[in-house]
Formats: C-alpha cells, sequence, structure tokens
C-alpha cells in the first residue's frame, strides 16, 4: 500500500503512480464545489476511467478487481467522505495505491462471503 503524498488543496491534482510491473497509472483529483467532494480518475494502459467519486472505502475500484493489478483506499478519521477542498491537505482524508496483493488481503479480511 502506497500512499498519496502529493495531494495537496488544488481543486485539480494530477499524479503518476509507478505500479509493481514497472506500468504507470495517471490518477486525476478534482474538486467540485457544487456536488461538494472529490472525484477522482485514472488512466491505465487503454482504460480511461473519469469522474468517480471519492469515498471512504477499503477498495473504491473493487469492481474492477478481477482485471486491475491495483486498487485504491481512501481513509478519513470518522468515516466521513471527504468533503472539503482542504481534506489532503490537513491530512483529514488520505488516500493509497493498493498493490495486487494489498487488493487481494482486503478482499479476504473486509468482503469475504461468510457461510452461515
Amino acid at each position: 500500500m502506497y500512499k498519496f503524498v502529493s495531494l495537496g488543496s488544488e481543486a485539480k491534482q494530477e499524479v503518476t503512480m509507478l505500479l509493481e510491473d514497472d506500468s504507470r497509472v495517471i490518477f486525476t483529483f478534482e474538486y467540485k464545489p457544487n456536488q461538494l467532494g472529490w472525484f477522482f480518475g485514472f488512466q491505465y494502459n487503454d482504460v480511461n476511467y473519469q469522474n468517480i467519486r471519492l469515498t471512504t472505502s477499503y477498495n473504491i475500484l473493487r469492481a474492477y478487481r478481477n482485471w486491475l493489478p491495483f486498487g485504491l483506499r481512501c481513509d478519513t478519521p470518522d468515516m466521513e467522505e471527504p468533503l472539503d477542498l482542504e481534506d489532503f491537505a490537513t491530512g483529514y482524508a488520505t488516500v493509497y495505491l493498493l498493490t495486487k496483493s494489498d487488493v487481494e488481503a482486503i478482499e479476504g479480511l473486509y468482503y469475504a462471503k461468510v457461510a452461515t
């Protein structure tokens, strides 16, 4: 798990992250005051997803776990969504890039099916 350390209080931000296989993912983060929140997108190989609301989640990209070699996690102290422009700068919201092994571990810990 790798913390995004360069996120600040700018309304539009771009961060390039290097994956374990040396491929790159370009993340964009945008604060939308009329939506009262942060939105993100990513470009990986030929895939370009944009305008995904940033919410607190163990893996926001869980729906794509079967073919993406990474995930994205967002944490806040009170488990609320990051709603303010300053949330990254103040440390209220923290975003992490998850490796494939992180995604698998989270899947087993938090999303495991329990037989009844």
